[in-house]
């Protein structure tokens, strides 16, 4: 087995702590674009954001399917 430095141990520690901001600052980019993106283009997409919506209460109501 070989062994490391203890410093070396702490670097990678250190650097997996990084990954996971990383990985949520881009998370949270993701979502503040989609979300945007929504706003932006719900409105012109004639109600389809709604019609959709209704379609999936819908189906988890087990109630008629829609014809969207």
């Amino acid at each position: 087995m070989r062994h490391q430095h203890p410093a070396r141990r702490k670097q990678k520690q250190s650097e997996r702590g990084a990954s996971l901001v990383e990985y949520a600052l881009l998370l949270a980019l993701i979502a503040v674009v989609t979300f945007s993106a929504v706003s932006f283009f719900g409105s012109s997409t004639g109600g389809g954001f709604s019609n959709s919506a209704e379609c999936i209460r819908a189906a988890y109501a087990s109630e008629e399917a829609c014809d969207g």
